[in-house]
């Protein structure tokens, strides 16, 4: 009789159990059986900065954040940038089995689907604003489909080349880089050129007068997103500072000369000289123009050196460029930049033959703290640093303002 007790409650448990996981099941299989429904979409991550620092923020189904010296926000919007994630809010999305933006399918990971949230990333195939594109999102599952109006930003252009950084009036340049859609304008600083064509990638501008140094700005509008570009983004080197760290730089070109050292000839009194080597004047290869200095390194640690004329002041924001072309043999080869013979700092460089490479060198990257930044220059240094004999050829040198 007491054994037939125990049975009977260990079937009574086992049969409570079954009923509450029914109950539960049923509950659970009744999400998703509906059409989908999009309620908002809301950016996962936002940086906020507090006391200097920048933190990146998961956002919960609140989506805000409070911390002290931080407003809180909402991140729920309307418009998306490629690259970005982004949770979906909604109803019945465990059952999804399609997402597409402006037409184009979205991958999504199945495992982070719930009845209420799901995330997609907007890669950058994309169609983004224009007056041509749908501006919708779309969710699909076996029970229908829901739209949410949403437009994906047009990403600022990038200029990722220019053929000539630097020239004279009417002359044209060409640049090269992603998206120049809905272009309004190029500036050389804050001089407007004249557009001579244009698409997406490529732009030929003619350069106007009165340009000496600056950035050149792209500008284009758009439905959402656009903005202002600029470029490209050149080589500073590797500075080798006197506490023997190493840091490689880039900063973004600048187009003309504040104060130009040679174009096709020597200006304002600048020359130039080394040891173990005699450079001449080359008319066979040139960057831009008719000719540069062609330098030939007799051996390991020969060196060329730029001496100054008038205007051989520097400050905080002066840069040194130049373009720079390897002879036969040079790819990998290193030379060493160095201001009024102090070794102690240098710039490390690279050659690669057959080529030209534009760089851009702020004079705050040739000193540190214990060898401050002058104000004037007595000597550039070119110092070849691979032990060998070599060729290359220098054109388009000056100095820029590049704040």
């Amino acid at each position: 009789m007491k054994q037939m007790n125990i049975k009977s409650i260990i079937l009574y448990l086992v049969l409570a159990a079954s009923a509450v996981f029914s109950i539960a099941s049923c509950k659970k299989s009744g999400e998703g059986n509906g059409a989908p429904v999009i309620t908002r979409v809301r950016t996962v991550y936002k940086s906020v900065t507090d006391s200097n620092v920048v933190h990146q923020i998961t956002l919960d189904s609140s989506s805000t954040y409070n911390q002290a010296g931080v407003t809180a926000f909402d991140s729920t919007t309307t418009d998306g940038q490629i690259g970005t994630l982004y949770a979906i809010i909604g109803e019945n999305l465990n059952t999804t089995t399609a997402v597409y933006l402006n037409g184009v399918s979205i991958y999504f990971n199945p495992a982070y689907l719930s009845n209420t949230t799901m995330q997609i990333t907007i890669p950058s195939n994309v169609p983004y604003s224009s007056s041509t594109t749908s501006n919708v999102l779309t969710v699909v599952n076996p029970h229908g489909r829901a739209n949410f109006n949403f437009i994906i930003e047009q990403p600022q252009p990038i200029i990722t080349t220019a053929d000539q950084l630097a020239g004279n009036p009417g002359d044209v340049i060409t640049l090269t880089g992603t998206t120049f859609n809905g272009l309004s304008g190029v500036s050389f600083g804050t001089i407007p050129g004249t557009v001579v064509s244009s698409s997406p990638t490529e732009i030929k501008i003619k350069v106007p007068s009165g340009v000496t140094a600056g950035r050149i700005l792209v500008t284009t509008v758009a439905t959402k997103g656009g903005g202002v570009g600029t470029g490209p983004l050149l080589s500073a080197g590797t500075s080798e500072l006197s506490n023997n760290v190493s840091a490689s730089h880039q900063a973004n070109g600048v187009f003309g000369f504040s104060t130009p050292i040679f174009e096709d000839q020597f200006e304002s009194g600048w020359y130039d000289y080394g040891w173990s080597n005699s450079p001449t004047i080359d008319q066979t290869v040139a960057k831009r123009g008719t000719s540069s200095i062609k330098v030939t390194y007799g051996g390991g640690y020969d060196a060329f050196v730029l001496g100054p004329g008038t205007n051989a002041n520097v400050g905080p924001y002066t840069a040194l460029k130049f373009s720079i072309y390897g002879g036969k043999g040079t790819t990998g080869k290193l030379i060493r930049v160095s201001l009024n013979y102090n070794f102690n700092v240098s710039v490390q460089i690279i050659l690669t033959e057959g080529a030209w490479t534009d760089y851009i060198i702020p004079i705050a990257n040739l000193v540190d703290s214990n060898n401050p930044l002058p104000s004037s220059i007595s000597a550039i240094v070119f110092q070849e640093f691979s032990g060998n004999a070599s060729v290359f050829n220098i054109d388009d040198i000056g100095l820029v303002d590049v704040k």
